[in-house]
């Protein structure tokens, strides 16, 4: 099977040639990759020579403005049409040496109704359960959260990926680390919705793409991200963007609305507990909470996405 690499990349050329260099180092290497750059001035330069420099078939693609889901979409009009798998892998993750072979081997083995396999988290995160009130029987009664792994709640508000013991089903995958089948997202493309903010893009992409079929994440398939630091918006925009952009999700995928909205309020709740307590920074982001509500309620409506969709 054909596997091909979709990196999306701004202004982190140490990152990135590490992750290059990741690639060299796997047991069965990527057939091609493409990497889709945003940087800026000279650093756009030293992010082409290091894609030039590399000894693997890579591709490099320069994207304006920045965007994530954006780049993300320009690598996969580039691979989609003569690929089996694709894989989207951000440029500050580490794979271990045998997780594409194991990849490869278990989308030739499994059913073909599985179309997403998404590695398996070893970040100290990964390793923590979702927390009290996420895994309280009420919460997920009220089908607010759900206990489960990587799952998505009738109110639009998911559960993190953890690490796996053994090959799980999965109802959304990261887009961080992630195979596709390409014949099965050959026609899919992230919403352009989220091209100004990329948050919750790997969520909307995996409701879109579970009607086509099924995910797992591969426990063998282990794999790294420590997020680099440059580039992190205001705790204020995070607290207007993580409303705006699940409320879109809610809305486009005509989940619950009233369990996205109680929801909300215990998250806001959990974000002023969190600041009252000395996380000073959290402040900022129930103040972005609040005010991006009070933008939706003078709204008066669903959000619309920019041309209509991308779906």
């Amino acid at each position: 099977m054909s596997l091909a690499i979709v990196v999306p990349t701004r202004n982190r050329p140490a990152e990135l040639a590490g992750l290059l260099a990741n690639l060299i180092g796997q047991t069965r290497r990527p057939d091609r990759i493409v990497v889709v750059d945003s940087s800026d001035g000279g650093l756009a330069g030293e992010i082409r020579a290091i894609v030039a420099a590399s000894p693997l078939a890579c591709r490099y693609l320069h994207h304006a403005p920045p965007s994530a889901a954006a780049q993300r979409n320009a690598g996969l009009d580039v691979v989609l049409s003569d690929s089996d798998l694709v894989a989207l892998i951000d440029d500050d993750v580490t794979l271990d040496p045998d997780a594409l072979a194991i990849v490869c081997r278990q989308a030739a083995a499994l059913d073909p109704a599985i179309i997403g396999f998404g590695l398996n988290p070893q970040d100290e995160d990964a390793g923590r359960g979702h927390g009290r009130i996420r895994s309280s029987l009420l919460a997920e009664t009220l089908g607010l959260y759900s206990s489960r792994n990587a799952a998505v709640a009738p109110s639009g508000w998911h559960t993190r990926t953890l690490r796996v013991g053994a090959t799980s089903e999965a109802e959304w995958l990261t887009s961080c680390a992630v195979v596709w089948r390409a014949e099965a997202i050959r026609d899919l493309r992230f919403d352009e919705y989220f091209e100004a903010y990329s948050y919750l893009e790997d969520l909307d992409f995996s409701l879109q793409a579970r009607h086509r079929g099924r995910f797992v994440i591969l426990s063998d398939a282990a794999y790294l991200h420590a997020p680099a630091k440059g580039g992190r918006k205001s705790r204020f925009w995070f607290g207007r963007i993580e409303i705006r952009n699940r409320h879109y999700i809610v809305c486009k995928h005509g989940l619950s609305r009233w369990r996205f909205w109680l929801g909300a309020a215990i998250r806001a709740g959990m974000t002023g507990a969190e600041a009252a307590t000395g996380q000073r920074q959290e402040f900022g982001r129930l103040m972005g909470n609040a005010a991006e509500i009070a933008a939706v309620v003078g709204r008066r409506g669903a959000p619309r996405a920019p041309g209509g969709g991308g779906t």
